[in-house]
C-alpha cells in the first residue's frame, strides 16, 4: 500500500509538473511578450510596463522552479546522474560553496523505482542542507560496493543532535527512511552539532 501510495503521489507530481510547465508556462510567456508590445506603443506607461514585465519574468521564474521540484524532465530525459549532479551544483551554486560530485556510478540504468528514491533522498538531504546547515563545502558521492549503491551527502556545516528527536527542519529523515525502505534500502545519518553531518542511502542491486 506505502509503495503504491507513493507511485500514485509521482504520477501526480509528472502531471502537475507537466501543466506547470506547459499550460501555466506557455501563458506567462505570451504575456511577457504582450508587456513587450505594449511598452513600444504606449510610450507614457512604460515605467510601469516595465515593472509588471519585471513581475512576471519573476513570477515564470518561480513556476519554472515549481515544475523542476515536482517532478524534473531531467529525470526522464537525462537520467539520473544527471538530475543528482544539477541538484548539487544548483546549490552549491545559490550558497556560493564548493560542491564535490562524483556520481559516475549512478551512470547505469538502475529500476526506475530504486533510480527515483535515490533522487528523492538526495533532494530531501541538499534541501535541508540549504535550509540549515549554512556550510562552507558539499559533497556528493555515489559508489557500488558489494552489489549495493551507495549514495552519499556531506556537508561540513552545523549539523545537529543526532541522539534527540529531530526538530520540525528534520522531519524529512522519516520520509527517506521508509522510502528506502521500500525497496530494501537503509538509511545512515551521522552528525553532531558543529561537526556537519553525513546522509548515507544504501540499496541492494540484487533480489
Amino acid at each position: 500500500m506505502a509503495r503504491r501510495l507513493i507511485a500514485v503521489q509521482e504520477e501526480q507530481r509528472l502531471r502537475l509538473s507537466r501543466e506547470l510547465h506547459d499550460d501555466l508556462g506557455q501563458m506567462l510567456a505570451s504575456l511577457t511578450l504582450e508587456l513587450h508590445n505594449a511598452r513600444s506603443i504606449y510610450g507614457e506607461l512604460d515605467g510601469r510596463l516595465a515593472r509588471a514585465a519585471v513581475l512576471v519574468d519573476q513570477l515564470s521564474t518561480k513556476v519554472h522552479d515549481a515544475a523542476w521540484n515536482l517532478r524534473p524532465a531531467d529525470l526522464d530525459r537525462l537520467g539520473l546522474r544527471a538530475s543528482v549532479e544539477d541538484l548539487a551544483t544548483m546549490l552549491c551554486a545559490q550558497l556560493g560553496i564548493p560542491c564535490d560530485v562524483d556520481l559516475e556510478a549512478l551512470s547505469s540504468p538502475l529500476p526506475g523505482e530504486i533510480g527515483l528514491t535515490l533522487y528523492r533522498i538526495a533532494q530531501e538531504a541538499l534541501t535541508n542542507i540549504g535550509k540549515h546547515a549554512r556550510p562552507s563545502r558539499v559533497s556528493v558521492t555515489a559508489h557500488i560496493h558489494d552489489h549495493r549503491m551507495r549514495l552519499a551527502i556531506e556537508d561540513d556545516g552545523h549539523g545537529f543532535d543526532n541522539h534527540v528527536e529531530p526538530g520540525p527542519g528534520h522531519l524529512g529523515l522519516a520520509g527517506m527512511k521508509e522510502r528506502l525502505a521500500l525497496v530494501g534500502g537503509e538509511l545512515t545519518v551521522e552528525t553532531a552539532k558543529g561537526k556537519g553531518t553525513a546522509v548515507y542511502a544504501d540499496v541492494p542491486l540484487t533480489g
